[in-house]
């Protein structure tokens, strides 16, 4: 997608080339927050070595890739019981490339078998994950320091919500994932929407939306298919933390079967893929858009300036 699309949302908004943030150098998480805490916009591929940040400008619209990393700790491969390529088959590989002309992005660098963004903390050092064992003397050998960084970046994008709360009185959040059609032996949707997190009857409306724009997107050789609470319900640590700390928030839980890609490899289709870019922007865009007109608060300081 040319990175001179306009944003109905927001019509003066140029999206950050994805080039240049991923030039942009490398920064602690101190110096993260106070841009947070500023609201000044920035980028970079790496906060600790946590998260990738991509920042153009304070709209209440969040998106966030947490599995979209594999990188994985060189002095833990030995304690492993799998194999990269055996992790990379439940990564999302891609989600935050997905994403890549949003202009708030948030994405995980590292591997949900180091820690997993997306369960709480007990949970997310697990020795058993999809059925298989992680750990060859049966649990995390860094206990520690893996929940550290987890929690490290719950306290980035808190702090970002916050932010964002205060300023608009609400704030949308989109949880991305992808998931292996191949693991399912019937048919299963191309997009699948989580609601389970969601006052249902309070944002219906607003949910049909969604699913509508969805299934106007049109990638070649795949039929689009749309659900609700199929595969996935939104069960997730992220999107259910959002709602109960901000109940002001409304989160979007997609997932995408991994028609983009090999599922293995994580290999890109390229015109899958650029089709799908374009359409998930476009869906995005249309939603906030209508989110912003029913959902933030006119009166509110700083409303306006959307």
């Amino acid at each position: 997608m040319p990175h001179d699309l306009k944003y109905r949302c927001c019509p003066e908004l140029v999206p950050v080339s994805p080039d240049a943030a991923a030039a942009a150098p490398p920064i602690r998480l101190a110096e993260a927050l106070r841009h947070l805490r500023h609201q000044t916009p920035f980028s970079t591929p790496t906060v600790d070595g946590i998260c990738a940040v991509r920042i153009n400008t304070y709209l209440p619209l969040v998106c966030v890739a947490l599995h979209d990393g594999a990188a994985f700790p060189a002095n833990l491969e030995d304690e492993c019981l799998l194999s990269a390529t055996e992790r990379r088959f439940e990564e999302d590989p891609h989600t935050a490339r997905l994403l890549e002309n949003l202009p708030l992005v948030f994405s995980g660098l590292e591997s949900r078998y180091f820690y997993d963004l997306n369960r709480a903390e007990p949970y997310a050092t697990a020795n058993e994950i999809f059925g298989r064992k992680v750990w060859r003397n049966g649990q995390h050998p860094d206990r520690r320091r893996a929940i550290a960084r987890h929690r490290r970046f719950y306290r980035l994008v808190g702090t970002l919500i916050e932010q964002l709360i205060a300023r608009y009185g609400s704030c949308l959040v989109l949880d991305l994932h992808s998931y292996n059609g191949s693991k399912l032996t019937r048919e299963t949707p191309l997009f699948n929407l989580g609601t389970c997190s969601v006052d249902v009857t309070a944002h219906r409306r607003l949910l049909d939306y969604f699913l509508s724009g969805m299934a106007d997107i049109n990638l070649p050789g795949i039929t689009t298919s749309v659900a609700e609470n199929d595969v996935f319900e939104g069960r997730g640590r992220f999107v259910n933390w959002v709602s109960r700390t901000w109940p002001q928030a409304l989160t979007l839980c997609l997932e995408i079967k991994k028609v983009y890609c090999d599922e293995h490899s994580g290999t890109l289709h390229p015109e899958i893929f650029t089709a799908l870019q374009e359409g998930l922007t476009r869906a995005i865009d249309e939603i906030f858009t209508v989110y912003r007109e029913g959902y933030l608060q006119p009166s509110h300081p700083r409303a306006a300036l959307l």
